[in-house]
């Protein structure tokens, strides 16, 4: 004879959902700020930053795609906000087809005018890069002869930013910052820029790709954020809070949905109604 179920094992899956749905609403409107334990590859990542001098320059590879904004649109967003707060310029690129799509997004976010960042000046976008590894090799060596126009098709000759980027460009860059998915384009830059030419370089690759980076760390790569849990603590770190502090809020909430209903199972398991129907 069949043993009965408890309800509390036989709970509902469309309920279950329903919950972790219901759960990661209300953090999005009402954020708990639970504590966000820090670990040294983000503190490294904020040292790198923080130890650059006002007017150095940060090559940034923007190169994620919509699939994974959601870790690392609040990276780029709290890395400029950093930025901008000591002083560096920025140079962005991508070597992701939707990044200049996706940048309008983070740029709403960030509101450099408003800060006094003057495009051109301040920071410059370029738009998609094609190539591969020997785009990189040539973006470093001779950044004017790479680029002639910038993302919306105007000419950089009259950009002072672009014009402090002339070859040898690699003696003028402080720091690369990399956004990823991970493989070969982390890699790739690692090799043509930090390997080359000992440029400073940070990364943030998906969380399952951090294992690929962390034999660089720290000696070719001096800071690694672990996708969007390592741009939530950035932002705790850096005193920056933003849309990822809230990404981890989530992440706990869902995680502490899943353990009740686990509990809830096993608790219905040992009351169940012992015998047959």
């Amino acid at each position: 004879m069949a043993t009965k179920k408890h309800f509390l094992e036989n709970i509902p899956i469309g309920l279950y959902f329903l919950i972790i749905i219901g759960a990661m609403c209300y953090i999005q409107l009402y954020p708990l700020g639970l504590p966000i334990p820090v670990t040294e590859m983000t503190k490294a990542t904020y040292r790198t930053v923080e130890n650059l001098n006002e007017g150095d320059i940060i090559l940034v590879d923007q190169g994620y795609g919509a699939g994974t904004i959601a870790s690392h649109e609040p990276g780029f967003v709290v890395v400029f906000k950093h930025a901008m707060r000591k002083g560096l310029k920025l140079v962005i690129l991508s070597t992701s087809v939707e990044g200049p799509l996706l940048l309008d997004s983070a740029l709403a976010k960030i509101r450099p005018e408003s800060r006094g960042y003057e495009y051109g000046r301040d920071w410059l976008h370029v738009g998609y890069v094609a190539g591969g590894e020997p785009a990189y090799a040539a973006i470093v060596q001779d950044f004017a002869s790479t680029f002639t126009v910038d993302y919306e098709g105007t000419s950089l000759s009259g950009m002072p930013l672009a014009q402090e980027l002339i070859a040898p460009t690699y003696e003028k860059i402080a720091l690369v910052y990399v956004q990823s998915a991970g493989g070969d384009v982390c890699e790739g830059w690692i090799r043509q820029s930090a390997v080359r030419y000992d440029i400073p370089m940070i990364q943030q690759p998906l969380e399952m790709m951090v294992p690929t980076i962390l034999p660089y760390f720290p000696v070719n790569c001096q800071g690694i954020l672990n996708g969007g849990i390592g741009a939530a603590e950035y932002e705790s770190f850096s005193g920056l809070p933003g849309e990822a502090v809230k990404l981890s809020d989530m992440l706990s909430m869902g995680g502490l949905v899943v353990l009740i209903f686990l509990i809830l199972g096993n608790i219905g398991w040992f009351i169940r109604p012992k015998g047959g129907d």
